[in-house]
């Protein structure tokens, strides 16, 4: 793996953990540091993820099941974990944190397989949504017709995409990939930043895609020493949402400071998914977590 892409993915990530964090914030600087440049976080690995399927994957048999291996089983890992803790919370010491599910059957269809809505752990809708656009890429390119055990129930029951932007930025990243060889890099560059601009001035929503592709484009061939990131990476992009949420409640009864808040619950995040990875280490078997990363 290209160090480049390590580092992109981690910084997309961190960018992730911001948007999940509880602030006050509703204008100024800080508010579009925090809430605004961290959406472009999903965007970056929306293209990184079109990227190494056709520099990658592609070339892999058994796509479906590699991908249940490394996207699938980590998100239901993940989201059947917060469900217990939120069922024991709930039943055990009569505190309830849903603020969209409710307690019925929709703890299953929406808040394990997300049918119509992001699951109970809402960052790894991300990865609900790649799931299922790699199923799609396995039965039309390998003829997997096992993904339509898959296919099938999300077409009859929800949407088959939550967020089509993810798919849209998956084939950037696939049209990069094939046509990078011929394109004009600085040409490329400089389209982007000048599309980026008049986005940023005239419509300000769709910014984070032209901007996301050039962020992609400008750090995809730097050569550098860079350690290899990506199981903690993904284990950030699973868990960070429910440390916010159970550290959140602590830190504020001591921190007043809306920054310092910010700044405390990411890096009680990071700070925690870090004992994790090193846990993973130490126990192989726990890869599980991260895909076998």
């Amino acid at each position: 793996m290209k160090s480049s892409i390590e580092l992109i993915r981690l910084i997309a990530v961190i960018l992730i953990v911001f948007t999940h964090t509880r602030n006050e914030l509703e204008y100024g600087i800080a508010y579009f540091i925090v809430e605004r440049i961290p959406t472009f976080g999903t965007a970056i690995l929306s293209i990184i993820s079109g990227y190494l399927y056709f520099e990658i994957s592609r070339h892999r048999q058994n796509l479906f099941f590699r991908k249940i291996k490394s996207l699938a089983i980590p998100y239901l890992i993940a989201n059947i974990s917060v469900l217990i803790l939120v069922l024991i919370a709930y039943y055990v010491f009569g505190f309830d944190t849903l603020n969209r599910l409710s307690f019925d059957c929709s703890l299953i269809t929406e808040g394990i397989f997300s049918f119509n809505s992001p699951p109970i752990n809402p960052p790894t809708y991300f990865i609900r949504d790649i799931f299922i656009i790699f199923s799609i890429i396995a039965l039309i390119t390998q003829k997997e017709f096992k993904t339509l055990f898959v296919i099938i129930p999300f077409l009859l029951l929800g949407a088959l995409v939550l967020r089509l932007d993810v798919a849209f930025l998956f084939l950037i990243g696939i049209l990069y990939s094939k046509y990078k060889n011929n394109i004009d890099k600085k040409i490329l560059i400089i389209t982007a930043l000048v599309v980026s601009i008049v986005l940023g001035v005239f419509y300000n929503d769709f910014l984070k895609f032209p901007f996301s592709f050039l962020a992609f484009i400008l750090l995809i061939n730097i050569q550098l020493p860079f350690l290899n990131t990506g199981r903690f990476s993904y284990l950030l992009h699973l868990y960070h949402s429910p440390i916010i949420v159970i550290s959140y409640p602590i830190l504020s009864s001591f921190i007043e400071n809306p920054i310092l808040k910010i700044v405390a619950q990411i890096l009680i995040a990071i700070f925690f998914v870090y004992l994790l990875f090193l846990i993973t280490k130490k126990y192989t078997f726990l890869k599980i977590l991260s895909g076998g990363r």
